[in-house]
């Protein structure tokens, strides 16, 4: 049995209710199809309050989503009325996923990091121009000169370690761009100094062990040497 014809049964239901309270008489016939579509034809009758005979004659035809209503009232006009109704069947179903085996995608290989062929760093034909650490390269010509420009403008040797220390602590330098700033200070001592903080950022400090021949003290120059080979 659809809704239509559960609606079309509760509706007569109440009808008849209705009449048995009222002391009418109705007169009631519903039929089914094939289709599981009812129709209902019902006759109420009764006694009005001035002693006259009232009664209303309803046929009512479903099918479909349509229900159509035609009503005579007797003494009255003859009303018909459709509505339509939309129902939506949601069914529930209760899905069973499988398991599913995804094969591990290998991860794409990272490209090695790019090494330019050629950098000019202002040391014209130097190895360590191309050579990283900590993943930076030494600066190139222009950021090298500036440096040395600077160290060169300080007279005071002290001061000059200082701005040096402060350079050296973001920027790599070559080898050779090592021993050029070592042969700026005159002072063992200070020349020493000055080897030790910027020795960490030195690309290729192997190539500069041979810069301890800078020191006429065989002691520092000793020392500059454990420095470097730690690196």
């Amino acid at each position: 049995m659809n809704h239509l014809t559960r609606a079309l049964l509760a509706s007569t239901l109440f009808l008849s209710s209705a009449a048995f309270a009222q002391d009418a008489e109705m007169n009631m016939n519903i039929q089914v199809d094939d289709s599981d579509m009812p129709s209902a034809n019902i006759q109420v009758k009764g006694m009005g309050p001035d002693g006259e005979t009232q009664g209303v004659d309803m046929k009512v035809q479903a099918g479909g989503a349509r229900v159509g209503v035609e009503m005579n009232v007797q003494g009255g006009e003859t009303r018909s009325s459709e509505r339509v109704e939309r129902h939506e069947r949601h069914e529930r179903r209760e899905r069973r996923e499988e398991p599913r085996y995804e094969e591990p995608q290998a991860m794409p290989a990272r490209a090695p990091a790019y090494e330019p062929a050629f950098r000019d760093c202002g040391t014209g034909e130097d190895s360590g121009c191309t050579t990283r650490r900590d993943g930076q390269f030494a600066m190139d010509a222009e950021t090298f000169s500036g440096v040395m420009k600077s160290l060169k403008s300080t007279a005071n040797e002290l001061t000059r370690e200082e701005m040096a220390e402060k350079m050296f602590r973001r920027n790599y330098l070559t080898a050779k761009q090592f021993g050029q700033v070592l042969d700026l200070f005159k002072n063992e001592l200070t020349r020493l100094d000055v080897a030790k903080n910027a020795a960490p950022h030195v690309v290729n400090p192997q190539h500069a062990l041979g810069f301890s021949s800078k020191w006429k003290n065989s002691l520092t120059g000793d020392e500059y040497v454990e420095v470097m080979t730690a690196q």
